[in-house]
């Protein structure tokens, strides 16, 4: 079976076959042995999904177009095992492995001060999915790339001086308590981090936006139905399934979803939304009810200067 050719139809831009041995690295929240995902595994196909961002106005909730993208390697992935265990070839999706260093281990990727890998044709957005195969691999690891930084970081601080919470150590690693994208959404986000948000319900895309890496990227309308699908009178009622298939089924729950459209609600001053914040902010469970009751004191407190701008 050509991997390649049929990962390239389904909307991948690159496969690179690597052996389980070129897989060093721990990664925090990752799994780091193939072996346990798939006895026998012989090869790590990385899948790479590049994507453009997304162009929203400041006025409206938007999403941060990794997730969407995420979502269509999760099914080139899935595509790509189904098709080999057809063939009778082992396979398996491995999206627990540590994803970074494998990228880095192919040797065609390079860490930037933002946490992020980079490669010159897709600059840092892009999705990374693996698959494990009995298949022989079709290359071998590179040199452990280990503290090295992009070319362009050289002399770059432009993602560290953007992060709104400091979260960017500068040396490619990170603070993830302080990083907004990877904030718990099971839990009230702090008060503090709440306007950094803006209108973003999910992801945080400042630090790609500054990074030189992207400076030959332009964004692109979001899909109409993704658009439809951010309504945050219908998320504050609950209506979050149309948003699943852009965000995923973990992130697509409703009582994240309603929180989230809580804190845009807020940030946005969406004055018409205030009964239903409060219908949230009485009945729902956190983190909803918090982040609600939050958006509400938000919103009248700026009625309040409105109405008393000397005051």
């Amino acid at each position: 079976m050509d991997i390649v050719s049929y990962a390239l139809e389904l909307g991948a831009a690159d496969v690179i076959s690597l052996p389980p041995r070129a897989l060093e690295a721990n990664w925090p929240g990752t799994v780091s042995d193939p072996e346990a995902l798939l006895p026998g595994a012989r090869a790590m196909h990385l899948i790479v999904v590049p994507y453009q961002a997304f162009e929203w106005r400041a006025d409206e909730p938007s999403v941060n177009a990794f997730y969407p993208a995420y979502q269509r390697g999760r099914a080139v992935a899935q595509a790509l095992v189904e098709a080999l265990r057809a063939g009778g070839i082992p396979a398996a999706s491995a999206p627990n492995l540590p994803l970074k260093p494998l990228a880095l281990a192919a040797g065609r990727f390079s860490m930037g001060r933002n946490c992020l890998v980079g490669a010159r044709e897709y600059g840092t957005r892009f999705t990374l999915q693996c698959v494990l195969s009995g298949l022989e691999p079709t290359e071998e690891a590179a040199p452990p790339a280990r503290g090295r930084l992009s070319r362009e970081c050289a002399r770059c601080r432009a993602c560290l001086r953007a992060c709104p919470n400091g979260a960017l150590n500068g040396d490619g690693t990170m603070q993830p308590e302080r990083c907004l994208r990877n904030f718990s959404y099971t839990e009230p986000i702090p008060e503090s981090m709440r306007p950094m948000l803006g209108n973003s319900l999910y992801g945080c895309d400042i630090c790609q936006r500054v990074c030189p890496r992207n400076a030959h990227q332009r964004a692109v309308e979001p899909p109409a139905a993704l658009r439809e699908a951010l309504s945050l009178a219908a998320l504050l009622q609950g209506e979050y399934k149309p948003l699943a298939p852009f965000i995923g089924a973990n992130y697509a729950r409703r009582n994240r979803v309603m929180g989230r459209a809580a804190l845009v609600a807020g940030n946005l001053r969406q004055k018409s939304l205030l009964p239903l914040l409060r219908q949230v902010a009485e009945n729902e469970a956190p983190p909803a009810r918090e982040h609600a009751a939050w958006a509400v004191q938000r919103i009248l407190r700026d009625e309040g200067r409105e109405a008393h701008p000397e005051g």
